[in-house]
C-alpha cells in the first residue's frame, strides 16, 4: 500500500446528530445512535466498517424518544429504556435482531448493570437490595457465567489533549482555540483543533506524513462554542464525526 494515500472506507449520513457510537471489534461492528431534536426521535443504524456496508439504518421503535444505545453484540443490537426523561438509569432493555432489525425481545422489568460478549448483568429495580443476574443476549433468558468475567475495553484508541502540541510550519492555520486533540500511528499524526474564523470557530482535522498532508478537512463550520473530540481510531481504522450527523472512516 502507498503510504503517502489513505483508503476511504465509509461515508455514511444520518438524519439526525450522531449522539452515540459503540463498536464491537471482534465482528467489525458500529452501532450508531442518532437523534433528531425537533422531532424529538431517536433512531438505531448498525454498520460493516470493514466493507462499508449499512446493516440498519436510521431503525425507529415504538419508544421514539427515551431510548439510549448500550451494546452492539454478535447478532443483536442491546438498546435501554430510561425511566424519565434525562435519567441515566435504565428502566428497561430491547434486544434487536441485526438482520431484519425486528426486536427479539423486551424486558421493561428490567435495568441494565453491564454488558460483553457473554451476556447482559440486569437487575429488577423493583427489588431492593439490587439482585444481579445475568442474561443471553438472543433470547433474554438466564444464564450462568464465570464471577471474574470483565467487560473487554478493546482497541479503541482516543487522541490526547494537548496545548503545547506544535503544528509543523508547512501546515497553515488560523489563530487557534482551546486544546489541540493529537494522536500518533506509527509515522502518521493525527490532528484536530478549533480555529477562530469569521468571529465564530470551525473544527478542523488534520492526518500528515513527514512533510505530507494526507488529509485536510473542515468538520464543521461557523460554530460558536468548542466541540467535543471528534474521532477515533481502531487497529489502523480512522473515525470521525464531520458536521455531526455524518460518520467517515479511513484506512490509515
Amino acid at each position: 500500500m502507498d503510504r503517502k494515500k489513505l483508503i476511504p472506507i465509509l461515508s455514511e449520513k444520518f438524519d439526525g446528530i450522531i449522539w452515540k457510537i459503540e463498536v464491537n471489534e471482534k465482528f467489525d461492528w458500529m452501532a450508531i445512535e442518532s437523534r433528531t431534536l425537533e422531532s424529538r426521535k431517536t433512531s438505531f443504524s448498525v454498520i460493516n466498517y470493514e466493507t462499508g456496508a449499512v446493516l440498519i439504518k436510521e431503525k425507529i421503535f415504538q419508544e421514539p424518544w427515551n431510548l439510549n444505545l448500550a451494546y452492539i453484540a454478535e447478532k443483536n443490537l442491546i438498546i435501554t429504556a430510561c425511566g424519565q426523561q434525562g435519567s441515566p438509569e435504565s428502566k428497561g432493555i430491547i434486544s434487536v435482531n441485526i438482520e431484519d432489525s425486528k426486536v427479539l425481545w423486551e424486558h421493561y422489568n428490567l435495568s441494565l448493570n453491564n454488558v460483553c460478549d457473554e451476556g447482559l448483568q440486569v437487575f429488577d429495580s423493583r427489588i431492593n437490595p439490587r439482585r444481579y443476574a445475568w442474561i443471553n443476549h438472543i433470547d433474554g433468558e438466564n444464564i450462568t457465567v464465570n464471577n471474574k468475567l470483565k467487560h473487554s475495553s478493546g482497541t479503541l484508541i482516543h487522541p490526547e489533549h494537548s496545548t503545547i502540541f506544535e503544528i509543523p510550519e508547512f501546515i497553515l492555520t488560523g489563530e487557534i482555540a482551546g486544546d489541540m486533540s493529537v494522536l500518533i500511528a506509527q509515522d502518521t499524526t493525527i490532528i484536530s483543533f478549533h480555529e477562530k474564523f469569521c468571529n465564530n470557530f470551525q473544527q478542523r482535522l488534520l492526518v500528515y506524513q513527514d512533510d505530507t498532508i494526507l488529509l485536510d478537512e473542515i468538520l464543521i463550520r461557523d460554530i460558536q462554542k468548542l466541540q467535543p473530540e471528534s474521532f477515533f481510531m481502531q487497529k489502523n481504522h480512522l473515525f470521525y464525526i464531520r458536521n455531526k450527523n455524518e460518520i467517515v472512516s479511513y484506512l490509515v
